[in-house]
Protein backbone atom coordinates (compact mmCIF):
# COMPACT_ATOMS: atom_id res chain seq x y z
CA UNK A 1 0.00 0.00 0.00
CA UNK A 2 2.56 2.28 0.59
CA UNK A 3 4.86 1.57 -2.33
CA UNK A 4 1.25 2.07 -4.54
CA UNK A 5 1.29 5.49 -2.82
CA UNK A 6 4.34 6.19 -3.48
CA UNK A 7 4.09 5.66 -7.13
CA UNK A 8 0.78 7.70 -7.23
CA UNK A 9 2.43 10.72 -6.03
CA UNK A 10 5.44 10.85 -8.29
CA UNK A 11 2.64 10.28 -11.27
CA UNK A 12 0.45 13.48 -9.90
CA UNK A 13 4.15 14.89 -9.63
CA UNK A 14 4.82 14.57 -13.18
CA UNK A 15 1.67 15.56 -14.12
CA UNK A 16 1.50 18.71 -12.55
CA UNK A 17 5.09 19.56 -13.63
CA UNK A 18 3.89 18.50 -17.33
CA UNK A 19 0.97 20.92 -17.16
CA UNK A 20 2.75 23.86 -15.54
CA UNK A 21 2.85 26.91 -17.41
CA UNK A 22 6.04 27.68 -18.76
CA UNK A 23 8.07 30.88 -17.62
CA UNK A 24 10.71 33.73 -19.04
CA UNK A 25 11.99 36.73 -17.80
CA UNK A 26 10.52 39.36 -19.52
CA UNK A 27 12.77 41.10 -22.50
CA UNK A 28 11.84 44.29 -21.62
CA UNK A 29 14.28 43.24 -17.71
CA UNK A 30 16.87 42.85 -19.94
CA UNK A 31 19.97 45.13 -20.32
CA UNK A 32 22.70 43.92 -23.11
CA UNK A 33 25.99 46.38 -23.43
CA UNK A 34 26.11 48.81 -26.00
CA UNK A 35 23.75 48.83 -28.57
CA UNK A 36 22.58 45.29 -28.88
CA UNK A 37 19.38 43.88 -28.68
CA UNK A 38 17.91 40.84 -27.28
CA UNK A 39 15.47 38.66 -28.30
CA UNK A 40 14.58 35.64 -27.40
CA UNK A 41 15.02 32.32 -29.41
CA UNK A 42 13.99 29.25 -27.97
CA UNK A 43 11.88 28.59 -25.00
CA UNK A 44 10.06 25.69 -22.72
CA UNK A 45 8.14 23.43 -23.85
CA UNK A 46 11.13 23.04 -26.58
CA UNK A 47 13.89 22.93 -23.74
CA UNK A 48 13.94 22.56 -20.08
CA UNK A 49 16.80 23.30 -17.29
CA UNK A 50 19.22 23.81 -20.06
CA UNK A 51 22.72 23.48 -18.19
CA UNK A 52 25.51 23.22 -21.19
CA UNK A 53 24.96 23.52 -24.90
CA UNK A 54 26.82 23.72 -28.07
CA UNK A 55 26.46 24.69 -31.79
CA UNK A 56 27.10 22.47 -34.89
CA UNK A 57 28.46 23.28 -38.12
CA UNK A 58 24.43 24.03 -39.98
CA UNK A 59 23.69 26.05 -36.67
CA UNK A 60 21.40 23.96 -34.52
CA UNK A 61 22.13 24.30 -30.67
CA UNK A 62 22.37 21.00 -28.96
CA UNK A 63 21.25 21.29 -25.05
CA UNK A 64 21.57 19.16 -22.23
CA UNK A 65 18.95 18.98 -19.74
CA UNK A 66 19.07 18.91 -15.82
CA UNK A 67 14.97 18.24 -15.32
CA UNK A 68 16.02 14.91 -12.87
CA UNK A 69 18.34 17.58 -10.57
CA UNK A 70 19.72 15.95 -7.24
CA UNK A 71 17.01 15.56 -5.13
CA UNK A 72 14.49 16.25 -7.96
CA UNK A 73 16.27 13.26 -9.69
CA UNK A 74 12.51 11.66 -9.79
CA UNK A 75 10.79 13.94 -11.65
CA UNK A 76 11.58 12.19 -15.45
CA UNK A 77 11.80 8.10 -14.60
CA UNK A 78 12.93 7.89 -18.59
CA UNK A 79 16.13 9.79 -17.84
CA UNK A 80 17.62 13.32 -19.19
CA UNK A 81 17.82 14.50 -22.45
CA UNK A 82 20.44 15.80 -25.26
CA UNK A 83 18.34 17.77 -27.10
CA UNK A 84 18.42 19.69 -30.59
CA UNK A 85 16.82 23.30 -31.88
CA UNK A 86 16.94 24.94 -34.66
CA UNK A 87 15.85 27.69 -36.53
CA UNK A 88 14.62 26.61 -40.26
CA UNK A 89 12.99 29.69 -41.78
CA UNK A 90 15.43 32.32 -40.42
CA UNK A 91 13.37 34.30 -38.64
CA UNK A 92 15.53 34.35 -35.36
CA UNK A 93 13.59 31.89 -33.64
CA UNK A 94 13.56 28.18 -32.90
CA UNK A 95 11.03 26.69 -34.75
CA UNK A 96 12.30 22.71 -34.41
CA UNK A 97 13.01 20.93 -31.68
CA UNK A 98 13.67 17.18 -31.13
CA UNK A 99 15.56 13.95 -29.19
CA UNK A 100 18.51 12.85 -29.84
CA UNK A 101 19.23 10.93 -26.94
CA UNK A 102 17.64 10.00 -23.80
CA UNK A 103 17.88 7.67 -21.22
CA UNK A 104 18.16 6.60 -17.46
CA UNK A 105 21.68 7.04 -17.17
CA UNK A 106 21.56 11.10 -17.92
CA UNK A 107 20.84 12.75 -14.39
CA UNK A 108 21.70 16.30 -15.06
CA UNK A 109 24.45 16.21 -17.18
CA UNK A 110 26.69 19.21 -17.15
CA UNK A 111 28.09 19.26 -20.22
CA UNK A 112 27.91 18.75 -24.22
CA UNK A 113 29.97 18.87 -26.97
CA UNK A 114 29.20 18.50 -30.72
CA UNK A 115 32.39 17.59 -32.69
CA UNK A 116 31.53 17.02 -36.32
CA UNK A 117 29.43 13.40 -35.29
CA UNK A 118 30.30 12.54 -32.48
CA UNK A 119 28.13 14.26 -29.22
CA UNK A 120 30.51 14.18 -26.08
CA UNK A 121 28.31 14.12 -23.34
CA UNK A 122 29.87 14.45 -19.51
CA UNK A 123 27.67 12.66 -16.87
CA UNK A 124 29.38 11.78 -13.76
CA UNK A 125 30.68 9.27 -13.36
CA UNK A 126 31.81 9.24 -17.05
CA UNK A 127 32.75 10.98 -20.30
CA UNK A 128 30.24 9.38 -23.08
CA UNK A 129 30.74 9.55 -26.47
CA UNK A 130 27.69 8.97 -29.26
CA UNK A 131 28.63 8.51 -32.12
CA UNK A 132 25.55 9.53 -34.73
CA UNK A 133 26.58 6.94 -37.89
CA UNK A 134 24.03 7.57 -40.44
CA UNK A 135 23.85 11.57 -39.38
CA UNK A 136 20.46 11.20 -38.96
CA UNK A 137 20.51 13.79 -35.46
CA UNK A 138 18.90 11.03 -33.28
CA UNK A 139 20.51 8.60 -31.64
CA UNK A 140 19.92 4.81 -32.48
CA UNK A 141 21.83 2.50 -30.73
CA UNK A 142 20.98 -0.78 -33.48
CA UNK A 143 23.15 1.90 -35.80
CA UNK A 144 24.79 4.52 -33.82
CA UNK A 145 27.47 3.84 -31.05
CA UNK A 146 28.00 4.71 -27.61
CA UNK A 147 31.61 4.50 -25.87
CA UNK A 148 32.38 5.30 -22.12
CA UNK A 149 35.48 7.23 -22.87
CA UNK A 150 36.25 7.48 -19.26
CA UNK A 151 35.54 6.45 -16.35
CA UNK A 152 36.06 7.57 -12.87
CA UNK A 153 34.55 11.19 -11.60
CA UNK A 154 33.48 11.43 -8.54
CA UNK A 155 30.04 12.75 -7.23
CA UNK A 156 27.47 11.81 -9.78
CA UNK A 157 24.97 14.55 -9.27
CA UNK A 158 27.29 17.07 -7.68
CA UNK A 159 28.07 20.48 -9.41
CA UNK A 160 32.20 19.77 -8.62
CA UNK A 161 32.26 17.05 -10.80
CA UNK A 162 33.23 16.24 -14.83
CA UNK A 163 31.72 19.36 -17.11
CA UNK A 164 32.17 20.02 -20.71
CA UNK A 165 34.72 19.15 -23.66
CA UNK A 166 36.08 22.16 -25.96
CA UNK A 167 37.81 21.86 -28.64
CA UNK A 168 41.11 23.75 -29.09
CA UNK A 169 43.44 25.19 -31.97
CA UNK A 170 45.86 22.40 -31.71
CA UNK A 171 43.40 19.71 -32.66
CA UNK A 172 43.37 18.80 -28.73
CA UNK A 173 39.98 18.21 -26.61
CA UNK A 174 40.08 20.03 -23.25
CA UNK A 175 38.26 19.30 -20.43
CA UNK A 176 37.78 19.93 -16.80
CA UNK A 177 36.13 18.24 -13.26
CA UNK A 178 35.87 19.96 -10.08
CA UNK A 179 36.84 19.16 -6.15
CA UNK A 180 34.91 16.48 -6.24
CA UNK A 181 38.08 14.88 -7.67
CA UNK A 182 38.69 11.46 -9.77
CA UNK A 183 40.49 8.38 -10.15
CA UNK A 184 40.53 7.46 -14.08
CA UNK A 185 42.81 5.77 -16.52
CA UNK A 186 43.36 7.06 -20.26
CA UNK A 187 43.81 5.25 -23.39
CA UNK A 188 47.44 5.46 -23.21
CA UNK A 189 47.12 3.83 -20.13
CA UNK A 190 47.94 6.74 -17.73
CA UNK A 191 46.36 6.56 -14.49
CA UNK A 192 45.62 10.27 -12.52
CA UNK A 193 44.86 10.50 -8.92
CA UNK A 194 43.27 13.24 -8.09
CA UNK A 195 41.87 14.42 -4.71
CA UNK A 196 41.86 17.28 -2.02
CA UNK A 197 40.59 18.29 1.04
CA UNK A 198 37.51 18.02 0.02
CA UNK A 199 36.60 14.97 -1.30
CA UNK A 200 38.45 12.18 -2.30
CA UNK A 201 40.47 12.50 0.46
CA UNK A 202 42.30 8.80 0.65
CA UNK A 203 44.04 10.06 -2.97
CA UNK A 204 44.87 13.74 -1.94
CA UNK A 205 48.66 14.14 -2.56
CA UNK A 206 49.09 10.71 -4.24
CA UNK A 207 51.12 11.07 -7.47
CA UNK A 208 49.63 10.40 -11.08
CA UNK A 209 51.33 8.01 -13.48
CA UNK A 210 52.62 11.13 -15.49
CA UNK A 211 54.80 11.69 -11.81
CA UNK A 212 53.33 14.50 -10.24
CA UNK A 213 50.94 15.38 -7.90
CA UNK A 214 47.57 17.48 -8.67
CA UNK A 215 45.00 18.60 -6.54
CA UNK A 216 41.48 19.50 -6.63
CA UNK A 217 39.56 21.32 -9.73
CA UNK A 218 41.53 19.74 -13.22
CA UNK A 219 41.82 20.82 -16.10
CA UNK A 220 42.91 18.50 -19.19
CA UNK A 221 44.15 17.89 -22.55
CA UNK A 222 44.17 14.83 -24.82
CA UNK A 223 43.77 13.14 -28.26
CA UNK A 224 40.61 13.31 -29.40
CA UNK A 225 40.68 9.21 -29.04
CA UNK A 226 41.25 9.67 -25.36
CA UNK A 227 44.95 9.36 -25.55
CA UNK A 228 48.28 11.70 -23.95
CA UNK A 229 45.85 12.94 -21.43
CA UNK A 230 48.12 16.09 -19.75
CA UNK A 231 47.07 18.19 -17.26
CA UNK A 232 47.26 21.96 -17.96
CA UNK A 233 46.04 23.26 -14.72
CA UNK A 234 44.46 22.03 -11.45
CA UNK A 235 43.85 23.38 -7.44
CA UNK A 236 40.52 24.80 -8.49
CA UNK A 237 37.35 24.59 -6.77
CA UNK A 238 34.84 24.74 -9.60
CA UNK A 239 35.31 25.68 -12.86
CA UNK A 240 32.58 24.73 -14.61
CA UNK A 241 33.70 25.41 -17.82
CA UNK A 242 36.92 26.20 -20.19
CA UNK A 243 37.01 28.36 -23.74
CA UNK A 244 39.73 28.46 -25.96
CA UNK A 245 40.77 31.12 -28.14
CA UNK A 246 42.31 30.65 -31.21
CA UNK A 247 45.78 31.59 -29.97
CA UNK A 248 45.78 28.53 -27.43
CA UNK A 249 44.77 31.14 -24.71
CA UNK A 250 43.14 29.15 -21.97
CA UNK A 251 40.39 31.15 -19.80
CA UNK A 252 37.78 30.16 -17.20
CA UNK A 253 36.16 31.11 -14.26
CA UNK A 254 35.72 29.55 -10.67
CA UNK A 255 32.87 29.00 -7.87
CA UNK A 256 33.43 29.77 -4.63
CA UNK A 257 30.24 31.65 -3.29
CA UNK A 258 30.11 33.69 -1.17
CA UNK A 259 33.53 34.31 -0.60
CA UNK A 260 35.88 35.31 -3.76
CA UNK A 261 34.55 33.81 -6.93
CA UNK A 262 36.52 34.85 -9.98
CA UNK A 263 37.21 34.90 -13.87
CA UNK A 264 40.86 33.51 -14.88
CA UNK A 265 43.40 33.24 -17.96
CA UNK A 266 44.39 29.88 -16.62
CA UNK A 267 48.35 29.87 -16.85
CA UNK A 268 49.71 26.80 -18.70
CA UNK A 269 50.17 24.28 -15.75
CA UNK A 270 49.01 26.46 -12.92
CA UNK A 271 48.65 26.14 -9.60
CA UNK A 272 45.33 27.95 -8.64
CA UNK A 273 46.17 27.59 -4.92
CA UNK A 274 42.75 26.62 -3.37
CA UNK A 275 43.94 23.80 -1.10
CA UNK A 276 47.74 23.03 -0.28
CA UNK A 277 50.27 21.28 -2.34
CA UNK A 278 49.46 18.43 -0.88
CA UNK A 279 45.95 18.74 -1.26
CA UNK A 280 45.29 17.79 2.70
CA UNK A 281 44.71 21.53 3.82
CA UNK A 282 42.08 24.34 2.98
CA UNK A 283 42.96 27.90 2.44
CA UNK A 284 40.90 28.81 5.77
CA UNK A 285 44.02 26.55 7.50
CA UNK A 286 46.62 28.30 6.21
CA UNK A 287 45.09 32.14 5.72
CA UNK A 288 47.87 34.22 7.18
CA UNK A 289 47.00 37.01 9.77
CA UNK A 290 46.24 40.50 7.83
CA UNK A 291 44.85 38.43 4.88
CA UNK A 292 42.22 39.68 2.44
CA UNK A 293 39.69 36.81 1.83
CA UNK A 294 40.89 37.33 -1.91
CA UNK A 295 44.52 36.62 -1.15
CA UNK A 296 44.26 33.74 1.00
CA UNK A 297 41.55 31.95 -0.67
CA UNK A 298 43.89 31.66 -3.94
CA UNK A 299 46.99 31.69 -1.86
CA UNK A 300 48.35 34.93 -4.11
CA UNK A 301 51.20 35.41 -1.79
CA UNK A 302 52.49 31.74 -1.87
CA UNK A 303 55.24 31.17 -4.54
CA UNK A 304 54.01 28.63 -7.40
CA UNK A 305 50.24 29.95 -7.26
CA UNK A 306 49.16 31.53 -10.80
CA UNK A 307 47.22 34.70 -10.93
CA UNK A 308 43.75 35.16 -9.71
CA UNK A 309 42.30 37.67 -12.38
CA UNK A 310 39.11 39.32 -11.19
CA UNK A 311 37.94 38.13 -7.89
CA UNK A 312 34.54 39.71 -7.70
CA UNK A 313 33.06 38.27 -4.53
CA UNK A 314 29.72 36.08 -4.00
CA UNK A 315 28.69 34.24 -7.11
CA UNK A 316 28.32 30.81 -8.78
CA UNK A 317 29.87 30.91 -12.62
CA UNK A 318 28.78 28.83 -14.77
CA UNK A 319 29.15 28.50 -18.90
CA UNK A 320 31.90 30.94 -20.46
CA UNK A 321 33.24 31.47 -24.19
CA UNK A 322 35.47 34.00 -25.89
CA UNK A 323 34.08 36.08 -29.31
CA UNK A 324 36.85 36.39 -32.04
CA UNK A 325 34.67 38.28 -34.22
CA UNK A 326 30.99 38.21 -36.43
CA UNK A 327 27.77 40.02 -35.87
CA UNK A 328 28.55 42.35 -33.03
CA UNK A 329 30.98 44.83 -34.17
CA UNK A 330 33.26 47.29 -32.27
CA UNK A 331 34.26 47.71 -29.55
CA UNK A 332 34.50 43.78 -29.49
CA UNK A 333 36.18 42.47 -32.79
CA UNK A 334 39.53 42.18 -30.32
CA UNK A 335 38.36 39.28 -28.78
CA UNK A 336 35.66 39.67 -26.05
CA UNK A 337 35.33 37.12 -23.06
CA UNK A 338 32.29 36.49 -21.62
CA UNK A 339 31.26 34.46 -18.35
CA UNK A 340 27.58 33.56 -16.98
CA UNK A 341 27.18 34.41 -13.53
CA UNK A 342 23.43 32.93 -12.61
CA UNK A 343 24.02 34.27 -8.70
CA UNK A 344 24.06 38.05 -10.16
CA UNK A 345 21.81 37.36 -13.01
CA UNK A 346 24.13 38.79 -15.44
CA UNK A 347 26.91 37.43 -18.09
CA UNK A 348 29.95 39.54 -17.79
CA UNK A 349 31.64 40.98 -20.59
CA UNK A 350 36.08 41.48 -20.49
CA UNK A 351 38.17 42.65 -23.40
CA UNK A 352 41.07 41.01 -22.09
CA UNK A 353 44.48 43.12 -22.92
CA UNK A 354 48.02 40.92 -22.51
CA UNK A 355 50.01 42.11 -19.20
CA UNK A 356 53.01 40.48 -18.44
CA UNK A 357 52.88 36.81 -18.14
CA UNK A 358 48.40 36.83 -18.53
CA UNK A 359 45.74 39.43 -19.33
CA UNK A 360 44.48 42.25 -17.60
CA UNK A 361 40.16 41.55 -16.81
CA UNK A 362 38.11 44.61 -16.36
CA UNK A 363 34.42 43.29 -16.00
CA UNK A 364 31.31 45.05 -17.64
CA UNK A 365 27.92 43.85 -17.62
CA UNK A 366 27.60 42.30 -21.21
CA UNK A 367 23.92 41.03 -20.36
CA UNK A 368 21.85 41.37 -17.15
CA UNK A 369 18.49 42.02 -15.34
CA UNK A 370 19.73 42.83 -12.56
CA UNK A 371 21.83 45.96 -12.63
CA UNK A 372 20.81 47.40 -9.39
CA UNK A 373 22.26 44.09 -7.94
CA UNK A 374 19.27 43.76 -5.90
CA UNK A 375 20.32 39.78 -5.60
CA UNK A 376 18.11 36.92 -4.14
CA UNK A 377 18.15 32.56 -4.15
CA UNK A 378 22.03 32.87 -3.73
CA UNK A 379 24.62 31.22 -1.07
CA UNK A 380 25.70 34.87 -0.31
CA UNK A 381 22.37 35.88 0.51
CA UNK A 382 21.89 33.16 2.61
CA UNK A 383 19.89 31.75 0.03
CA UNK A 384 16.58 33.79 0.41
CA UNK A 385 14.39 33.76 -2.54
CA UNK A 386 11.88 35.70 -3.76
CA UNK A 387 9.52 36.15 -6.82
CA UNK A 388 11.05 39.31 -8.35
CA UNK A 389 11.48 38.57 -12.12
CA UNK A 390 14.71 39.74 -12.46
CA UNK A 391 16.70 37.71 -9.78
CA UNK A 392 15.08 34.88 -11.91
CA UNK A 393 17.60 34.63 -14.58
CA UNK A 394 20.01 32.09 -14.15
CA UNK A 395 22.53 32.09 -17.15
CA UNK A 396 23.70 28.96 -17.42
CA UNK A 397 25.69 28.70 -20.38
CA UNK A 398 26.85 30.98 -23.42
CA UNK A 399 28.05 29.99 -27.08
CA UNK A 400 28.71 32.08 -30.32
CA UNK A 401 26.70 30.74 -33.01
CA UNK A 402 28.01 30.13 -36.67
CA UNK A 403 25.62 33.42 -37.87
CA UNK A 404 28.05 35.75 -35.41
CA UNK A 405 25.49 35.90 -32.56
CA UNK A 406 25.55 35.78 -28.60
CA UNK A 407 23.10 32.58 -27.58
CA UNK A 408 22.53 32.19 -23.74
CA UNK A 409 21.08 29.65 -21.80
CA UNK A 410 18.86 30.78 -19.00
CA UNK A 411 17.93 27.74 -16.26
CA UNK A 412 15.48 30.28 -14.51
CA UNK A 413 15.12 29.93 -11.08
CA UNK A 414 14.70 31.49 -7.68
CA UNK A 415 17.36 29.55 -6.60
CA UNK A 416 20.83 28.90 -7.42
CA UNK A 417 23.91 27.34 -5.59
CA UNK A 418 23.42 24.73 -2.65
CA UNK A 419 22.53 21.84 -5.24
CA UNK A 420 19.00 23.80 -4.96
CA UNK A 421 16.31 24.17 -7.63
CA UNK A 422 13.14 25.78 -7.01
CA UNK A 423 11.21 26.05 -10.50
CA UNK A 424 8.70 23.29 -10.56
CA UNK A 425 7.80 24.58 -14.00
CA UNK A 426 11.28 23.39 -15.52
CA UNK A 427 11.56 26.60 -17.58
CA UNK A 428 14.13 27.27 -19.87
CA UNK A 429 14.85 29.76 -22.24
CA UNK A 430 17.42 30.75 -25.03
CA UNK A 431 18.37 34.04 -25.48
CA UNK A 432 19.86 36.16 -28.87
CA UNK A 433 21.74 39.04 -28.50
CA UNK A 434 23.27 40.53 -31.48
CA UNK A 435 22.85 44.09 -33.26
CA UNK A 436 19.69 45.47 -34.01
CA UNK A 437 17.81 44.15 -37.11
CA UNK A 438 20.04 41.48 -37.21
CA UNK A 439 19.53 38.78 -39.80
CA UNK A 440 20.81 35.27 -39.16
CA UNK A 441 22.98 33.35 -41.84
CA UNK A 442 24.50 30.32 -41.14
CA UNK A 443 27.33 29.49 -43.69
CA UNK A 444 26.85 26.63 -45.72
CA UNK A 445 29.55 24.25 -45.13
CA UNK A 446 31.24 21.32 -47.55
CA UNK A 447 33.87 19.50 -45.58
CA UNK A 448 34.35 17.72 -48.84
CA UNK A 449 35.96 20.53 -50.37
CA UNK A 450 39.33 22.69 -49.28
CA UNK A 451 37.50 25.99 -49.70
CA UNK A 452 34.53 24.08 -47.25
CA UNK A 453 37.28 23.64 -44.98
CA UNK A 454 39.01 26.58 -44.44
CA UNK A 455 35.67 28.23 -43.90
CA UNK A 456 35.03 25.89 -41.14
CA UNK A 457 38.29 27.00 -39.88
CA UNK A 458 37.31 30.47 -39.91
CA UNK A 459 33.82 29.49 -38.23
CA UNK A 460 32.68 31.77 -34.99
CA UNK A 461 31.99 28.54 -33.12
CA UNK A 462 35.01 26.96 -31.74
CA UNK A 463 34.12 22.98 -31.85
CA UNK A 464 33.17 24.06 -36.35
CA UNK A 465 36.38 25.61 -36.42
CA UNK A 466 37.53 22.22 -35.49
CA UNK A 467 36.51 20.46 -38.25
CA UNK A 468 38.33 22.40 -40.45
CA UNK A 469 41.48 22.26 -38.61
CA UNK A 470 41.06 18.43 -38.64
CA UNK A 471 40.23 18.19 -42.25
CA UNK A 472 42.80 20.46 -43.24
CA UNK A 473 45.36 18.40 -41.64
CA UNK A 474 44.32 15.46 -43.34
CA UNK A 475 45.31 16.95 -46.50
CA UNK A 476 48.84 17.70 -45.45
CA UNK A 477 50.38 19.38 -47.93
CA UNK A 478 47.27 18.80 -50.72
CA UNK A 479 46.06 21.99 -48.80
CA UNK A 480 48.57 24.43 -49.30
CA UNK A 481 48.15 25.71 -52.65
CA UNK A 482 44.37 27.10 -51.46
Amino acid sequence: MIRYFYQLIVVLVICSVSKAEHKVVPLELFSAHGNLEVTLWAQSPMLYNPTNMDIDKDGRIWVAEGVNYRRHGGRKPEGDRIVVLQDTNGDGKADSSHTFVQEKFLTAPLGVAVIDNKIIVSMTPDLVIYTDVNRDLKFDPEVDKREVLFTGFNSKQHDHSLHSVTAGPDGKWYWNHGNCGAQFTDKSGKTFRVGSAYQMRQIAGKESDDGSVWIGGTAYRMNPDGTNVEVIGHNFRNSYEQTITSFGDVFQNDNDDPPASRTSFLLEYGNAGFCSADGKRSWQSDRRPGQSTPIAEWRQEDPGTMPSGDVYGGGSPTGICFYEGGALGEPYSKGLLLSCEPARNTVFGYLPVQEGAGFKLERFDFLTTNAAQEFAGTDFKGGRTNNDQKTLFRPSDVVVGTDGAIYVADWYDPRVGGHADHDNTLSGAIYRVAPKGFKSTTPKIDLNSTEGQILAIKSNAANVRNLGFTALKKQKDKAIPA
